[in-house]
């Protein structure tokens, strides 16, 4: 049965010779029932550790796991082990059998069930998978992402209460890497099975993750929809961890935003200096006025180049070579020609130094 999850205070220390190290800091979290939740973070946050408690295979120092409302873990103390969790887990080095073929490595995992009833339940999600023609083969016979996809049928077959994902894609070809997003996306939604996605990468959570939370310094810097972290990041370094952004000085002063050579109407901030955040997609470079944007002031070109979707340019502000940002383009540029920096003004975001 598909469970909800819910983390209540979990805190976790490890030592480091005589010194205690505080991975975990009294975290919070709840996994509604059918729901993929993704966990971000840079390496030694404490995303892996957190998975680990989740999952039974580390005790918290304190605190208590649930699934539903029966109590899994709490301090210092492993309630119903891992294998009684019945958790389908997809290790980031996908962990198969290199002496059984596919099929074997999906049957080792089904305690569940035999015969004809195991076949069927392989070959249904096989056939999801597209990987019904390479059940005979070995490990080292498939692709990269067929191997993905026998680890993701292993964890499947099982009729897991709770899937989990560590790091999935990373070990994945950059060429096939949205296509495998898109699956595990579509099987999770098809399986209804409660899902964590853990990684490092933005693109993993927000591709496949219903709602996702930022791990920083042991506990959860915000949580929220992909979108809402994206559009409306807690922080600078929230926003700088979630995608690409030009970070800037600026000052508020009497409702108005005053960054680089424009003023930006601002509501309900107090007065001061501030950090300020315009990502690249956000910004545009024109000789002519563009509606609906304000002006930063003049800015010099000094690299045009060409991505395959789009242009990326490198620019200055006139007054300070120092200061460059990045802009998305649809065109490319001149090198050191001069024109107008825009900024779409609802986009702006605005951090407290």
């Amino acid at each position: 049965m598909v469970v909800t999850v819910k983390v209540s205070k979990v805190t976790k220390t490890f030592r480091k010779g005589k010194t205690p190290v505080e991975v975990l800091k009294g975290v919070d979290l709840v996994i509604e029932r059918g729901a993929c939740m993704g966990i971000l973070g840079p390496s030694g946050t404490g995303k892996t550790t957190l998975m680990r408690i989740i999952a039974g295979l580390e005790v918290p120092t304190s605190g208590d796991v649930y699934f539903d409302d029966k109590l899994v873990s709490t301090s210092n103390r492993i309630v119903v082990p891992p294998e009684r969790r019945n958790i389908g887990m997809v290790f980031q080095s996908w962990a198969l059998y290199p002496n059984m073929k596919a099929y074997d490595n999906i049957a080792f995992a089904v305690k569940n069930r035999k015969g004809e009833e195991l076949r069927k339940k392989i070959e249904e999600i096989a056939e999801v998978l597209d990987i019904k023609k390479v059940l005979d083969r070995y490990p080292r016979e498939l692709s990269g992402g067929q191997q993905q996809r026998v680890a993701l049928a292993r964890a499947l077959a099982k009729d897991p209460s709770l899937l989990v994902l560590d790091e999935p894609f990373s070990n994945l070809d950059a060429r096939i890497r949205d296509s495998a997003r898109a699956l595990v996306k579509k099987v999770q939604k098809e399986f209804g099975v409660t899902a964590i996605v853990v990684s490092h990468d933005p693109a993993d959570i927000f591709s496949v993750a219903d709602v996702a939370g930022v791990l920083l310094d042991g506990n959860f810097a915000q949580v929220g929809s992909p979108i809402e972290l994206y559009d409306s990041p807690v922080s600078a370094r929230v926003a700088r961890l979630v995608g690409e952004i030009n970070e800037l000085d600026g000052q508020v002063e009497g409702g108005k935003l005053k960054v680089l050579n424009g003023t930006v109407e601002v509501k309900g901030l107090d007065e001061g200096e501030v950090k300020v955040g315009m990502r690249p997609e956000d910004l545009k470079v024109s000789e002519d006025q563009v509606p609906g944007m304000v002006s930063l002031g003049k800015v010099r070109v000094k690299v045009s180049s060409y991505t395959g979707s789009s242009f990326r340019l490198v620019v200055s502000p006139i007054e300070d070579d120092r200061v460059e940002l990045y802009v998305n383009s649809d065109r490319p540029m001149d090198i050191n020609s001069i024109a107008l920096l825009y900024v779409r003004p609802e986009k702006v975001k605005i951090f407290r130094k």
